[in-house]
């Protein structure tokens, strides 16, 4: 009678290489987020002309976008829990201070916040651009915002010229962008 014999087994791989397909994975996730979060790698979700949006701002005042043609505008998402939105507030307040008598208009677009935190954050680094609460999702949805701070800069025609995922952290950057949408000398 004929016995089987039972076959060898394969040899044991060592354990990093039984590891490589998965960090290569890891890695791969790695890199395509750090390639996707670069913010010239990200795709605008909204291009050309702005939509018509009107909100009320937390001082009770109309914010209509339509209104505001003519001059240059900046959108910024933010949220008082959001760590860059809190980077980012004084440079947008100086701009502000400096640009609006130049036709750059800025517009603040609270995001997931209660109305007491959003106006602690307002008072807290003295913001006076006008400000209002995206309570329904409505600007975020249009503009298609997915993580916070986000910033459209929007020409005098009412067309998207960049926007920022992320922070704004210099005045340098922040000038490269408002030079985009300055408005022509009178």
């Amino acid at each position: 009678m004929h016995e089987e014999q039972p076959s060898p087994a394969a040899p044991a791989r060592p354990a990093w290489r039984r590891l490589l397909p998965v960090l290569a994975l890891v890695a791969a996730a790695w890199f395509g987020v750090g390639w996707l979060t670069r913010a010239e790698h990200r795709p605008a979700r909204v291009e050309g002309q702005v939509p018509p949006l009107q909100m009320t701002a937390f001082d009770g005042s109309p914010i209509d976008l339509g209104a505001l043609r003519g001059q240059g505008v900046v959108v910024n998402f933010w949220a008082s829990w959001c760590a860059p939105c809190r980077v980012e507030a004084e440079l947008f307040e100086a701009a502000w201070r400096a640009e609006r008598d130049r036709g750059i208009v800025f517009v603040g677009v609270n995001r997931q916040d209660t109305t007491a935190a959003a106006q602690a954050f307002i008072d807290e680094f003295d913001v006076s651009y006008p400000n209002g609460a995206d309570s329904e999702g409505t600007w975020g949805r249009t503009f298609g915002v997915a993580g916070l701070p986000t910033t459209f800069f929007i020409d005098p025609q009412g067309e998207i010229q960049a926007v920022v995922w992320g922070p704004i952290i210099t005045a340098g950057e922040l000038t490269r962008q408002l030079d985009k949408i300055r408005p022509a000398a009178r």
